[in-house]
């Protein structure tokens, strides 16, 4: 062959060095993959013949979900009581708070209750704080709802307290982790600077405070919004010479449907004002998506931009998420994972 003959080498240069990035990037995106942590809540007990938390807890563990949840609510189950539940029916998900209301405990009795479920699911707790947002529930059991900026104060307090006490040597029971993940979650500014010095784990929330309408009445933070918030979370834990926190965000709905934009329609027109269908397609706290494929990748590429490594869901979207796990994971969805919070 002459050198006329001979193929430009620019071309296959070029598609050798695409095909080389494209290799790299799903190497990273397995990667990445591996890390991300998933949760799914376990709903709410009505009735003494309802079966659904323990049976939830069981097929979450089946469907390869790493976290079950519970919340804590005043007219609703007891998040210990439930989390006890789980543990004595599965072998592997961690059991989350998601989260406590710090105005309805005490931290030195909350570290009891940790530390002994703790040592009784193997090590398997972890505990989410907030600084509640429902006045009614605590009027309806006579507790005060200070004014939000004084809450986060004593919900400061609070976790230092709850810290302290889940450290100490002489802790009876003892918890089998050193320590016990805690971690808070709040959306606002000042919420997520205090959030950012407890735990390695901020949780983003995703409502933000509509304003003009009532205490309570929330909307979706935006793309732009959550990314304002990662940066001040950065920013705080910088400042305090602390790691680079991971982050959780709360996925308020998961939906596999032909029409994204149908399914956002229906979400405004059930609280028409708070969002539009713009608003609830950029939102960070809300999947909707054509497939389990479609979805696998946006959450990948929200993983990327914000570092989060762990997403959770609410009950109803258990399913549409599993799927989601099953396409990131392929068919070694429900292998154990035991990693913690980070």
């Amino acid at each position: 062959m002459t050198d006329d003959e001979r193929p430009a080498a620019g071309p296959v240069t070029q598609v050798t060095q695409v095909t080389q990035v494209t290799q790299v990037r799903h190497v990273t995106d397995d990667v990445l993959a591996a890390r991300l942590r998933f949760g799914v809540n376990l709903g709410r007990l009505t009735a003494a013949t309802d079966p659904g938390p323990v049976a939830a807890a069981r097929q979450a563990e089946a469907d390869g979900f790493d976290v079950v949840s519970v919340a804590d609510h005043v007219g609703s189950s007891a998040p210990f009581v439930m989390l006890g539940a789980a543990a004595a029916v599965t072998t592997r998900v961690r059991l989350r708070t998601y989260v406590l209301d710090y105005g309805f405990w005490n931290p030195g009795l909350l570290a009891r209750d940790v530390a002994t479920l703790d040592l009784l699911s193997g090590g398997r707790v972890e505990i989410g704080l907030g600084a509640g947002h429902m006045r009614h529930e605590h009027e309806a059991v006579g507790l005060p709802f200070p004014p939000y900026q004084h809450r986060l104060v004593e919900l400061d307090a609070f976790a230092t307290a709850l810290r302290s006490a889940l450290d100490d040597p002489g802790m009876v029971p003892a918890p089998v982790q050193r320590p016990v993940p805690v971690f808070l979650a709040a959306m606002s500014s000042s919420g997520l600077a205090v959030a950012a010095r407890h735990g390695s784990m901020v949780a983003l929330a995703g409502a933000l405070q509509v304003p003009g309408r009532p205490p309570g009445t929330f909307t979706l933070a935006s793309s732009a919004q959550t990314q304002e918030r990662v940066d001040e979370v950065r920013a705080v834990r910088t400042a305090a010479g602390l790691s680079e926190a991971s982050f959780d965000v709360l996925l308020q709905q998961v939906v596999l449907h032909p029409d994204p934009e149908h399914v956002a329609a229906e979400w405004v027109a059930e609280d028409p004002g708070s969002a539009t269908v713009a608003d609830v397609l950029d939102s960070p706290f809300v999947l909707l998506a054509r497939s389990a494929a479609e979805a696998a990748e946006e959450l990948l590429r929200r993983s990327r931009l914000w570092g989060v490594t762990s997403w959770s869901t609410h009950t109803p979207s258990g399913a549409a998420l599993a799927q989601v796990i099953a396409t990131l994971r392929g068919p070694a969805a429900g292998a154990p994972l035991s990693r913690q919070p980070g």
